[in-house]
């Protein structure tokens, strides 16, 4: 008899709505926290909604982890009706989310659930979530998905651009000093997810058209064969070059496809608005 796999990523993946439903995965939820009101991602706070409320906010919110008892409420149904669970995460590097999910599973005492580190957030996941959904539904075995995640986690990358260095700061990515320069002087950042899944400032640049042409140079240096890969250009509210972007990924790397969206509350918290980002 053919094993029951129950596949699951958390809100910081931004998973289309259109692959949660074809697929059937389920989405732990991480928290917003706008002053003292504090929001589940995308169950009592949607994508539009949290941009709404970052326009008008005078202070920058915080996302809380999602907590073991947040992946024990999830899994158990499953488990208690036979089901293998596969839990693709956002990096244990840049939330606690991932821990909890191994505290839920000590909890749970079961052999049946699997957790990936997509060392990675946004469509870096989604990519891994959408591939395990896809070999999933054509029988392969966890096993076999876990094989082919580790091989595609390791020639991944993902390289974006922002529009202001306000949430960097904030976050501690760069100096009050480093900030308050990069504004005067209208330097746009270049940043990289690295194979540890950290964020790191890669480059600096002067424009959003050098911007855009580093960040797909940057992931062309990476010798990949795009024809067999799907390529995600994804942006947070108020990035005005979402077209141009796509334009030059489909010149320069020619992928398989091009997936697009919008970035969520829990990875839009720390870019800020008018970001821009390929992953692949």
């Amino acid at each position: 008899m053919k094993d029951k796999i129950k596949l699951f990523t958390d809100s910081a993946s931004d998973l289309p709505e259109f692959y949660r439903a074809v697929y059937d995965v389920g989405v732990v939820p991480l928290s917003v926290i706008f002053g003292d009101e504090e929001y589940k991602d995308g169950v009592t706070l949607s994508v539009v909604d949290f941009w709404k409320k970052l326009a008008d906010s005078k202070e920058l919110p915080a996302t809380n982890q999602a907590n073991p008892h947040d992946f024990v409420s999830a899994f158990q149904p499953y488990l208690d009706e036979g089901y293998t669970i596969l839990y693709i995460g956002i990096s244990a590097k840049l939330s606690g989310t991932l821990q909890s999910a191994h505290l839920a599973k000590d909890l749970l005492e079961n052999e049946r659930i699997h957790i990936f580190d997509s060392r990675s957030a946004s469509a870096g996941e989604s990519l891994l979530v959408i591939t395990a959904a896809e070999m999933l539904k054509q029988g392969h075995t966890v096993q076999e998905v876990l094989e082919q995640l580790e091989k595609d986690r390791a020639s991944s990358g993902a390289y974006f651009t922002i529009d202001s260095l306000t949430h960097l700061v904030k976050g501690g990515r760069l100096t009050k000093t480093q900030g308050l320069v990069g504004s005067m002087l209208r330097i746009k950042p270049i940043l990289r997810v690295t194979k540890e899944g950290t964020v790191e400032v890669e480059d600096k640049v002067r424009s959003t058209k050098k911007a855009l042409q580093t960040i797909v140079a940057k992931a062309k240096e990476h010798n990949l064969d795009f024809s067999t890969r799907k390529v995600a250009v994804v942006h947070s509210l108020g990035a005005e070059a979402v077209e141009e972007l796509k334009s030059l990924v489909q010149q320069e790397l020619q992928p398989r496809e091009i997936l697009e969206g919008l970035i969520g509350p829990t990875v839009g918290t720390h870019a800020g608005p008018g970001g821009l980002a390929i992953f692949f």
